[in-house]
């Protein structure tokens, strides 16, 4: 990568407050103790730290320029950038560095499932591409630039994942990167805290098909009942789906889940297909990663081989055997439609002992937070689970609404996490299975920890 210092001014708009010497800025950095000879420096306020107290240690480390929102004035003759907000300055200068590339970007969006069918769709497409992918879950404001940022002239397709917890987030984020190919997993009760309703939802998300460009493919789930509506909105669009029901272009058929932890299934009666989990929400996971491996002409073949060895993503659905029984590591989020897909594996997962749910608070819900929980329950207390420690305020609702349907389920409820582990070490015996949920906020990655080291 290569700026100069008019070229960052002319796209971010920014006033240079400092001059210094001219110099090419080689790459961007947002973290001073990341920062490398020839960095751009962009201060960036976040919930813990704030970018403009590290300026003077990034110019130590070599930055060549400096963006900031406030006046600042570091020693020496580094140009010193300001603009009205960084963070969209860092958005102005990934979308400039994207455009010097002729190269399809694979835009994934929608309520679960993102970053699982993000790895699923480069595993296929890295058998025959040179693939960049955004790192973990690096889908807002600040992750996806810094992701364009790392587009090199050998890349030959990028996959990201765009997320949103307010309006005009994704519409933001399409028109800084520009996407060839969108697809859409599901829409359901997410980020309600800001966008309301699961309609307020789908308006945020379909922000991602308004804003592709001419020419542009969007692939999406036809059996979920927002999303179908798709090609009836967008005619100008190509659209391809995928699905468990007729009429999806790539449709699962003859499935056989739970097979020792599997799933087997064929795409259209014709292509056999396996999945190393019995996870039914990966199926559609799986699906939107053969419709576009199919779209990049990538065999069948080839695409049964990645996905067979599809390994899982920690903290997403991720099976471990721990001192004889099964940890299922799903602590990374949690809103209604991922808990209802991690429910459906504890059901599906074979089990010589019992099934033994660990749930923490589903988080960003907003005024509707306690009935989602309440009705999380009545899921829990239709599933063949045997066991449930829930720790939280809000899943408190969940225990008592499961008491109150299913006197079966053993239920106990924690005011701390530190308690809640303690029973639970007491509790798992070889042959159970235990699946651990929660929204990332609630760190019960600290759970699993525990079992791994009790």
């Amino acid at each position: 990568m290569m700026f100069t210092i008019q070229e960052i001014l002319d796209v971010t708009q920014g006033k240079l407050i400092q001059a210094g010497a001219v110099r090419k800025v080689r790459s961007v950095c947002i973290d001073s103790r990341k920062v490398k000879r020839g960095s751009l420096f962009v201060a960036i306020k976040g919930e813990r730290f704030d970018g403009h107290d590290f300026v003077a240690q990034a110019v130590k480390q070599g930055a060549v320029a400096v963006v900031v929102s406030r006046g600042l004035s570091p020693k020496g003759d580094c140009p010193l950038i300001k603009v009205k907000d960084t963070v969209k300055a860092l958005g102005q200068i990934a979308k400039a560095h994207r455009d010097r590339f002729d190269v399809p970007i694979i835009a994934i969006t929608g309520s679960a499932g993102k970053t699982t069918t993000k790895e699923m769709i480069a595993s296929v497409l890295q058998s025959q591409y040179k693939v960049l992918k955004n790192e973990g879950s690096y889908n807002n404001q600040i992750g996806v630039p810094l992701t364009l940022l790392k587009i090199k002239p050998f890349h030959q397709i990028v996959v990201v994942e765009i997320g949103t917890n307010q309006p005009g987030d994704i519409a933001e984020l399409t028109s800084i990167v520009q996407p060839s190919i969108a697809i859409m997993t599901n829409i359901g009760e997410s980020h309600l805290e800001r966008l309301k309703s699961p309609e307020k939802v789908f308006q945020e998300k379909i922000s991602l098909v308004k804003g592709l460009p001419k020419g542009a493919t969007v692939i999406f789930n036809k059996d979920d009942a927002f999303l179908k509506k798709i090609p009836a909105r967008f005619r100008q669009k190509t659209c391809l789906s995928f699905g468990m029901n007729k009429g999806a272009d790539y449709q699962a058929t003859d499935i056989v889940a739970g097979q020792k932890g599997r799933i087997n299934f064929k795409v259209n009666a014709r292509h056999a297909m396996q999945l190393p989990t019995p996870a039914f929400s990966n199926m559609y996971n799986a699906l939107a990663s053969i419709s576009c491996g199919r779209l990049f002409n990538i065999s069948y073949n080839i695409i049964y081989t990645h996905l067979k060895r599809f390994g899982g993503i920690k903290g997403r659905q991720k099976v471990a055997c721990v001192k004889g029984f099964v940890v299922i590591d799903d602590t990374y989020n949690a809103n209604p439609v991922s808990f209802r897909g991690a429910l459906q594996l504890l059901d599906a997962f074979p089990a010589t002992g019992r099934k033994i749910l660990v749930c923490a608070d589903m988080l960003e819900l907003g005024q509707k937070a306690q009935v989602l929980h309440q009705e999380i329950g009545e899921v829990v207390a239709e599933s063949s689970t045997d066991v449930v420690l829930t720790y939280g305020s809000l899943s408190f609702y969940t225990a008592q609404k499961i008491k109150k349907v299913n006197s079966r389920i053993e239920v106990c409820h924690f005011k701390t996490q530190l308690s809640l582990n303690k029973k639970l070490l007491k509790r798992c015996q070889p042959g159970d299975v235990v699946l651990i949920k929660g929204s990332h906020g609630m760190h019960m990655d600290k759970t699993v920890e525990c079992l791994g080291n009790g």
